[in-house]
């Protein structure tokens, strides 16, 4: 039996913020409420102004925002959310808690950055991925397309993600609980208490599990005797996934010196059962890995600081979490459930139990000064450090993995807005980015190959990039995007030193720079108060040089590469349509033409000019056409005024893609990931103005085979039902 102490603690903590929340509530006097919309249970509002999502789509950059508290019913993680996103693309090694790759107009892995209220969370470690955190602790996500504002202080290549939390409400109480198929079960627990002095306590914590047991097709083999079993259809065996993770924060709110002061910590663990390698040509039965987060986190901000206008902000944290990757059972396993245990030590892979830490610092701060309404400048500096420390448990001698892996990294970057009136808004802005890396290289003696030898290296790298956006209103409904950056890249730890499960370490891995432009078109028009109608057109292009790409090896394990240059011209584009608040439809479609513009192969004997056979060849293993499409219908008052029912359904469409270039093999010989069409549908059902919901959600609705990369299949039809408790005290 499944035991979940840490979600039993929780829900205790979330009775006494109920009780004590209802017992603040009583106490508020009427001068002392805050208004607020209720955009938790309706989805559209008649009135004169624009939503904060809303708001932020009319910037200059190319931006999608998406209001996350129409979502909070659903079961989706931030991950899957984002798959919704035009231009955006998620895909995945498995079912909960897997491998996942995200990407956005083309530009994938650590080009795209991730962060939290401002702040990056990156590397905050296995036990809290995007993939695991619930849609519930966002209250909107922004999702930056090719051109990144410095107030973010990134060195993201072609985009990046702002989750915002709704913290902003002081006294209210959101509780989750969903259950579903291969044993998934998923909780969270979001609260907030505030005083009427201002002191302030911020919860957040949520909870995944799934056995992750569902069934795949494939070629099997029996490990004893050979014999071949081709289009085999089994069950995962060895996928389980868990985790855990708390946010706590105590601060005071709204004082004459700090809009904002918190001190926090965030703790959290997980579990994860390795099943396959890059391919599921390889099958494992014991090997796993356990992670965990230990952080304690500093916000500060204030805006007007001794001038109006003058806004400060800072974030800190230190990430002091382990990682252990355990291969100790000498054993092999096979799909058809039969497996070989050998005598003496051993493991499935390399025969290690490694423990380690990436111990991970960052601490961001900006300065903004806006005079007027035409002029804003601003001032941002981010510096984050890694620190990479452990060994091998059973080899404690070992030297290879106590060697030092340390990186820092400093970005600043300066910006300047001048909005010349409420139709034309610019924005210009330059960063500058600093990288220290150093490491011991083992290498063999070329004189005595039976000699090792330790090699200390270090690099200090300077990077300058800098760019504009430009927003232009034809009418007030219609508007004009321009936006671009010359941008760079730094290579990040893993890039350096692998991930030490699936990623090997390359030393030579190069930063990237890219040139990236954006131009769009954007209609937002309102019928008389009936009809919603927004159409957006966005052409996106880039050049990248260096761009780090991710292969497998002659080990069936990833590593981090260079191609010289990599160009994409394509374009994304979104429709969506809302009668009153009866009625939603959408639909997006992305078409990116990622080409290999190497022409000349690397690494060649000195006098040796060879053109690569891929020169010019759209790059392999990335999706070129793919787009959602969905649609929800609103009953209102159903059994009782308040109560409202919600139907939805969501199609994903991805063309099929070939693995390999065009130029390695034939195209007889060539392998492809096929056409995906996903199909999910759901039905909710709110009762008191959102206050208790119901929701019902089938995924893979015809149970399609489904593939993200290479040969690993995703999971097949699953059932999955939500309850969730919302109150938000500020309204009672």
């Amino acid at each position: 039996m499944i035991s979940f102490p840490l979600f039993r603690i929780l829900a205790a903590v979330a009775s006494l913020l109920i009780l004590f929340s209802g017992v603040r509530a009583q106490s508020v006097q009427p001068d002392s409420v805050a208004l607020s919309a209720d955009t938790a249970s309706i989805e559209t509002v008649s009135v004169l102004g624009l939503s904060a999502a809303q708001l932020a789509g009319r910037r200059a950059y190319n931006i999608t925002a998406v209001d996350a508290k129409k979502l909070h019913n659903t079961t989706l993680d931030i991950a899957h959310v984002l798959d919704r996103v035009p231009g955006a693309r998620l895909r995945e090694t498995g079912g909960v808690g897997s491998d996942f790759d995200f990407s956005i107009n083309g530009f994938s892995g650590k080009r795209v950055k991730f962060f939290m209220d401002g702040v990056p969370i990156d590397n905050f470690g296995t036990s809290f991925q995007i993939n695991n955190i619930p849609i519930n602790i966002a209250e909107r996500i922004e999702v930056y397309k090719g051109v990144v504002p410095i107030w973010l202080g990134s060195d993201a290549l072609g985009g990046a993600v702002n989750i915002i939390t709704g913290n902003k409400k002081r006294n209210f109480v959101d509780v989750g609980y969903s259950y579903g198929s291969f044993n998934t079960h998923r909780s969270n627990v979001n609260a907030a208490i505030t005083s009427s002095s201002g002191l302030t306590l911020q919860l957040n914590a949520f909870q995944n599990y799934s056995d992750n047991d569902y069934k795949v097709t494939l070629d099997a083999a029996d490990i004893r005797t050979g014999k071949y079993y081709p289009d085999t259809t089994v069950r995962r065996f060895h996928d389980r996934f868990h985790n855990e993770t708390i946010i706590t924060q105590v601060g005071v709110l709204d004082k004459e010196w700090a809009d904002e002061l918190l001190l926090g910590i965030t703790l959290g663990k997980n579990y994860k059962e390795i099943q396959t390698g890059a391919r599921m040509d390889a099958v494992f039965g014991a090997w796993h890995t356990r992670g965990s987060i230990v952080m304690p986190t500093l916000r500060y901000r204030k805006n007007d600081l001794w001038l109006d206008g003058l806004d400060v902000s800072l974030n800190a944290n230190y990430n002091m979490g382990t990682e252990q990757n355990i291969d100790t059972v000498f054993a092999r396993y096979g799909w058809l459930g039969d497996s070989i245990k050998y005598a003496g030590a051993g493991g499935e892979r390399a025969h290690q139990l490694l423990r380690y830490r990436n111990n991970l610092a960052n601490v961001a701060g900006s300065v903004s000064y806006t005079p007027n309404t035409k002029h804003a400048f601003a001032l941002n500096n981010v510096w984050n450090s890694f620190d990479r420390k452990g060994g091998n448990m059973l080899f404690p001698e070992e030297r290879r993995y106590k060697l030092p892996q340390q990186t820092y990294k400093n970005i600043l970057g300066a910006s300047y807005q001048y909005a010349a009136n409420d139709r034309w808004n610019n924005s210009v802005f330059a960063k500058y980015l600093y990288q220290k890396a150093s490491t011991i290289l083992i290498q063999t003696d070329v004189a005595t190959p039976t000699d090792t030898v330790y090699r200390d290296v270090e690099v200090n790298r300077h990077r300058f990039g800098y760019g504009l956006a430009s927003s232009y209103f034809l009418r007030q409904d219609l508007q004009l995007k321009l936006s671009y950056e010359k941008t760079n890249r730094m290579p990040e730890y893993d890039d350096f030193f692998g991930d030490l499960i699936n990623g090997e370490a390359n030393w030579d891995v190069r930063p990237e720079s890219s040139d990236n432009v954006n131009l769009g078109i954007a209609l937002n028009h309102n019928f008389k108060g009936r009809h919603q109608l927004y159409v957006n057109l966005t052409g996106v292009y880039f050049h990248a040089k260096d761009y780090i790409f991710y292969t497998v090896n002659q080990n069936n394990r990833l590593v981090a590469k260079n191609l010289s240059a990599v160009s994409n011209l394509g374009i994304e584009s979104e429709f969506r349509y809302a009668y009153k608040d009866r009625l939603t439809l959408g639909a997006n479609l992305t078409y990116q033409n990622i080409r290999d513009r190497q022409r000349y192969l690397p690494d060649l004997p000195q006098g040796i000019v060879l053109e690569s056979q891929s020169y010019n060849d759209r790059i392999p293993n990335i999706p070129y056409l793919f787009g959602n499409a969905d649609a929800s219908i609103f009953f209102n008052n159903v059994y009782g005024q308040g109560n409202r029912l919600i139907v939805s359904y969501n199609v994903l469409y991805v063309h099929d893609f070939f693995l390999y270039p065009a130029g390695s093999a034939n195209p007889a010989s060539m392998r492809s990931t096929p056409m995906q069409l996903a199909q999910d549908a759901s039905i909710a059902y709110t009762l008191a103005q959102g206050k208790y919901n119901i929701a019902l959600e089938c995924r893979n609705l015809t149970d399609r085979r489904l593939y993200d990369n290479f040969s690993l299949q995703k999971p097949g039809r699953g059932f999955y039902l939500k309850m969730r408790y919302f109150i938000d005290y500020n309204k009672h």
